[in-house]
């Protein structure tokens, strides 16, 4: 047990208590809620302890909260081996560190793991928000170890100021390693727990699921192109194929889901590509979705790393996309890549699933086409045609029953775009026609300025595909039947009053605040761009750039020739504006003293401790001795303890010396000083 003279002050638990506080407030959102209030108790016990109310918990009682700690997260993460635990461990670490803060040293252990705490911050936001709020973390944090070095050190104004000048020296050293030092991979590149909250288009497809993506206008995808860009009616990002239907929702199913048998050509090398080269390239940079499967073009092609192309035309990655994720795309048009391969048998009885009853009048309207002898392209003639003159496009469309299909088509006709997809090809597989259903994203706003396209989540779109023999797959819209402007201008267009009307702030409908939304979105998109993003391959275009050659001569140059400058501008500052920098006033009344001591004959010496110019002032003047000790006296306390009244008395004492000059002399005669 620490003496009480060891144990630490009131200034520094409150200046490590406010800082564990800002490192762990915005993580309270993603940790278990038992983690904030265990750290809440923990601070309050300790306080307990400091007023000495309660006395620090011994042995077997922080081995009983350690053994709850760990039962707490064995129940509350499924994977122990993946990022959330891990940080959840880290906050629940300096949260029982309170419990056993006595020294110095423990507030050092503290405060370090505060720093990781603060780091996890960008575990799951790289966003300017989130950097400007690390920022403050890491002030905060120095400037509550700057105040574990005394009293005098832990006035806010003093911790903060020496926190702030330290970060800002350690800004050009900061710079030149971020531009320098190789990269390595991202804290966020370690697994995470999938079974967190997701957004986006989901891996299944059911009457409403859209609806509400259509709620949010959260960015999801930006795309900027290397030459000429698709119009509106063909900007479909394709990102998943439902082939399987249970009657009420539509999933990847089998040999589809790259997670269930899907098969993923990793390399380019594996597909052959056509000899004509891409209509489109461009630049996908994709927000979290906590899922593997990408957005882009029909017949895509990525040579990014671990990226893969699926058989069903799409873009899958190895991993989930847990943070903004950036990939190189091209893609040719239909038809531009060789002969179509046949329909194998496995993948047409995958294209022909149904259930094996329900929705009875569906099937029968279509057998009744089929039996007229008509091919695929006259029944979703037939079927879109029916679709344009009595069906409705609504974000509110009204509850199916369990026969949906029946209910849709011949009951409510009033639906969202997977209503449409759904029943068109539920329709044409009744009818024999292999169809399926395709999710993603149709349309986009164009940013002007920084030229991407913008996408966002209210932009989520379901649409079909049906194989034609020769031709292959080819897409069909059946919502472009009902509502053409929803291609053509976007849902706002065609949603009309319905768009966003749940929305809290009507920001659509204000222009400013739709400029402002856009000219924020672009900040992002250039932050992501400069920082973020600013991998291996970007380093080394940009040393290059900067350097001609990366070798290790100008890598080692550009190292030194900052540090010599650095070193240059520290020794001119210390040479000229170093001794005349301003003095605390304090200091400055002591250094009036001093000069008038010597001119009586007394010469401060260099590094000579107050006390110790004091005493040798004594000894060689005893008629003095008054004097010395009161201003020395009150210098300590004005300069040391932060004394007012104590300051306020030694510029008193030396406005007496001002006004009689003479009295260091007549004190050599033996005459007192007194004071006035």
């Amino acid at each position: 047990m620490a003496s009480a003279r060891e144990w630490l002050p009131r200034e520094s638990l409150v200046w490590i208590f406010a800082a564990q506080f800002v490192a762990l407030l915005p993580q309270c959102t993603q940790l278990p809620l038992w983690i904030p209030f265990t750290w809440a108790f923990a601070v309050y016990w300790r306080l307990e302890v400091f007023r000495g109310r309660r006395d620090l918990p011994g042995r077997p009682l922080k081995l009983l909260v350690t053994l709850l700690a760990i039962a707490g997260l064995a129940l509350s993460y499924q994977n122990w081996f993946a990022l959330e635990p891990m940080v959840a461990l880290l906050a629940l670490s300096f949260t029982l560190k309170n419990l056993e803060l006595v020294n110095r040293r423990d507030a050092f252990v503290s405060l370090l793991l505060a720093y990781f705490v603060a780091a996890t911050l960008f575990v799951r936001e790289q966003t300017i928000p989130f950097a400007v709020y690390g920022l403050l973390c890491v002030v905060v944090i120095t400037a509550a170890l700057a105040a574990q070095l005394g009293r005098p050190s832990a006035h806010p104004r003093r911790a903060l100021g020496l926190s702030t000048r330290l970060l800002a020296q350690a800004t050009p050293l900061m710079l030149l390693l971020f531009v320098a030092v190789p990269r390595l991979g991202p804290l966020w590149s370690v697994p995470q727990d999938t079974s967190t909250g997701r957004t986006g288009v989901s891996d299944s497809m059911a009457p409403g699921d859209f609806t509400r993506l259509s709620r949010s206008g959260k960015p999801v995808l930006r795309i900027a192109f290397d030459g000429p860009i698709p119009p509106p009616e063909q900007r479909y990002w394709r990102g998943l194929v439902y082939s399987e239907f249970d009657g009420r929702t539509w999933r990847q199913g089998f040999a589809v889901d790259p997670r269930n048998g899907g098969r993923v050509y990793w390399n380019s090398g594996e597909r052959p590509l056509p000899q004509v080269g891409p209509r489109y390239r461009y630049q996908v940079i994709q927000e979290a979705s906590h899922a593997p499967w990408l957005f882009a073009l029909a017949r895509p092609d990525s040579d990014s790393a671990g990226v893969g192309t699926t058989d069903d035309d799409r873009l899958v990655k190895r991993t989930p996309v847990f943070n903004r994720f950036a990939y190189e795309v091209r893609s040719w048009p239909r038809g531009s890549r060789g002969a179509t391969v046949p329909l194998s048998s496995a993948e047409r009885r995958r294209n022909l699933q149904l259930p094996p009853s329900g929705n009875a009048r569906t099937r029968e309207w279509m057998e009744r086409l089929r039996r007229q002898g008509l091919d695929a392209s006259a029944i979703s003639a037939q079927l879109l045609a029916r679709y344009n003159r009595e069906f409705t496009y609504t974000l509110s469309p009204p509850a199916l029953g369990s026969d949906s299909v029946d209910a849709f088509l011949f009951d409510s006709r009033q639906g969202f775009c997977e209503h449409f997809a759904g029943s068109y090809v539920f329709a044409m597989r009744a009818a024999g026609v292999p169809a399926r259903v395709v999710a993603g994203y149709q349309g986009g706003e164009w940013v002007s300025g920084e030229e991407y396209l913008l996408v966002r989540e209210y932009d989520a779109h379901a649409w079909a595909e049906i194989w034609h023999h020769g031709r292959g797959w080819q897409r069909v819209d059946p919502t472009a039947a009902v509502s053409p402007e929803r291609v053509r201008d976007g849902l706002e267009s065609a949603a009309g009053a319905e768009f966003m009307q749940d929305a809290l702030l009507p920001w659509h409908r204000v222009d400013i605040l739709v400029k402002l939304r856009l000219q924020w979105d672009r900040i992002n998109y250039r932050w992501y761009q400069t920082v973020v993003s600013f991998d291996q391959d970007r380093q080394r275009d940009y040393l290059l750039r900067l350097l001609g050659e990366i070798s290790p001569l100008r890598m080692a140059l550009l190292f030194l020739v900052p540090m010599a400058v650095v070193l240059l501008g520290l020794l001119l500052w210390i040479w000229r504006g170093g001794q005349g920098r301003k003095l605390p006033p304090a200091e400055r009344l002591y250094d009036k003293f001093c000069r008038r001591m010597a001119r009586a004959g007394l010469v401060r010496s260099t590094g000579e401790t107050p006390r110790d110019y004091a005493q040798r002032i004594i000894e060689a003047r005893p008629q003095l001795a008054a004097l010395a000790r009161r201003v020395t006296d009150a210098f300590e306390r004005a300069a040391y303890g932060e004394d007012q009244t104590a300051q306020k008395a030694l510029r008193k004492l030396l406005r007496w010396r001002l006004v009689l000059p003479g009295s260091i002399q007549d004190a050599r005669h033996g005459q007192a000083p007194t004071e006035h």
